[in-house]
């Protein structure tokens, strides 16, 4: 090492360190966190930590530590080699472990899952759906007394009504199931009183005005950001994504069953009777 600049010593490990950078971008921006997921599902902050960890902390500390001639030499180029690995293994698998799973419709809305949420997901099923490296998928509504009352009963085990519990209910959002989304609209008044600022962004997309009947509305929710998701109806997947931040979610038009007021009276007086027999040994 003797022979090796300063400089050398920081470039070639500049150089090293960009090759494997390079590689693992690569499998964050088609793999890991494949189209909309990128920006708004963590793909960003994950190539800022590879970033960190591989191309800034390895070369930064052979700038700092390499001195030609130095007798510790090789055990600090050991040590730096070491840490880099160190912190580069903590990345790649923090970044691979939490990497986007699947968007589920349910309820008027596209949810981003992460793969530690969607342990009871069909995701192979899913990948091979229409939506490709999107991965959309489907979870149907209850839309009977004893289906409500099923997703009910599995809320109170989990103590959260989120969404993924309901994991093994997923489906690949196919032509099969799609008709269910032409039910739900999202209320652009609604929207308008919300966002008053990004209106003009939704009228104004080349897409919707060019087929309105073939784009759909949604709003899709993900880990950094809630915005409005332009569903293509025909090619099954999002076509787009408008930068416009909201906690709607898409309405039904048919007066879905599960939203009536008996209905829900029905499910809670099933509990009540269920929880007094439990009571009783019954």
């Amino acid at each position: 090492m003797t022979d090796i600049s300063r400089k050398q010593a920081f470039f070639t490990h500049l150089g090293v360190s960009s090759i494997i950078f390079m590689v693992l971008s690569y499998l964050i921006v088609f793999h890991w966190y494949p189209d909309f997921y990128f920006s708004l599902d963590g793909g960003q902050r994950a190539i800022l930590t590879i970033f960190i960890v591989d191309v800034v902390l390895g070369p930064g500390l052979t700038l700092l530590v390499f001195k030609p001639g130095k007798k510790s030499l090789k055990f600090d180029m050991s040590v730096i080699v070491f840490v880099q690995l160190s912190a580069l293994i903590w990345g790649v698998h923090n970044v691979f472990t939490e990497r986007s799973a699947t968007a589920v419709f349910y309820q008027g809305r596209f949810t981003c899952i992460s793969r530690p949420d969607a342990g009871e997901i069909d995701l192979a099923a899913i990948a091979a759906g229409p939506s490709g490296k999107q991965s959309l998928s489907f979870l149907q509504r209850p839309d009977t007394v004893d289906e409500l009352l099923d997703f009910t009963k599995e809320a109170f085990q989990h103590k959260s009504s989120a969404v993924y519990y309901y994991g093994e209910r997923f489906v690949p959002l196919d032509k099969n199931v799609v008709s269910r989304l032409d039910k739900y609209m999202l209320d652009l008044t609604a929207l308008r009183q919300e966002n008053t600022e990004y209106i003009n962004t939704v009228q104004s997309n080349t897409i919707i005005k060019a087929d309105a009947d073939r784009y759909q509305l949604i709003p899709l929710s993900c880990r950094y950001a809630r915005v409005v998701a332009v569903y293509d109806r025909e090619r099954l997947n999002i076509a787009s994504i408008l930068e416009v931040p909201t906690l709607l979610s898409a309405e039904a038009n048919d007066e879905p069953l599960p939203l009536k007021m008996e209905l829900q009276r029905n499910v809670v007086q099933r509990i009540q009777d269920d929880m007094i027999k439990a009571y009783l040994g019954e």
